[in-house]
C-alpha cells in the first residue's frame, strides 16, 4: 500500500532528478558555448599573430584592407601575410555567430519558439551586417 508519505518521497525524488538533469543540459550547453568561443578566440589570435611575424620577416607593409574571400585561399597558400590577417579577422567576427546558431539550435531542440524566433532574428541581423559590410 503506498502512503501518502513514499508518494510525496516518490514525487520529491522524480523533481530532483528531473532538476538534475536539466541542469546538466544547461551545464553542457554552456560549456560548449564557452569552448566555441574561446577556440575561436584563440585560433583567431594566433593566425593574426603569425600574419603579423609574417610580415615583419618579409618587410610586407600592414594591409588597407581585407583580401577577397575569392582569393583567400591562395594568399594563404602564399604565405602571403595578409591572408592570414584576413583569416584572423574573419574567423574573429564570425565566432559569436556561431554562438548565436548553436544557441538557435538549442532552444529549438527545447521546442522554446519565442526565442527560437528571437535568436533567428539576432542571427538573421548579424549575417545581413557581415554581407553589407563586405561590399
Amino acid at each position: 500500500m503506498i502512503t501518502a508519505r513514499s508518494g510525496l518521497s516518490f514525487v520529491q525524488n522524480r523533481i530532483a532528478a528531473l532538476r538534475r538533469a536539466v541542469v546538466a543540459e544547461v551545464e553542457d550547453l554552456n560549456r560548449l558555448i564557452f569552448h566555441v568561443l574561446r577556440g575561436g578566440v584563440l585560433v583567431s589570435v594566433a593566425l593574426l599573430l603569425f600574419g603579423f611575424v609574417l610580415g615583419a620577416f618579409t618587410s610586407h607593409p600592414l594591409p588597407e584592407k581585407t583580401i577577397s574571400l575569392r582569393t583567400l585561399g591562395l594568399e594563404l597558400f602564399k604565405f602571403n601575410p595578409d591572408g592570414y590577417l584576413s583569416l584572423g579577422v574573419l574567423l574573429l567576427i564570425f565566432t559569436p555567430m556561431v554562438r548565436v546558431l548553436l544557441s538557435l539550435i538549442a532552444f529549438a531542440e527545447e521546442r522554446d519558439w519565442t526565442y527560437v524566433l528571437l535568436t533567428g532574428i539576432v542571427l538573421a541581423n548579424l549575417l545581413v551586417g557581415v554581407i553589407l559590410a563586405g561590399r
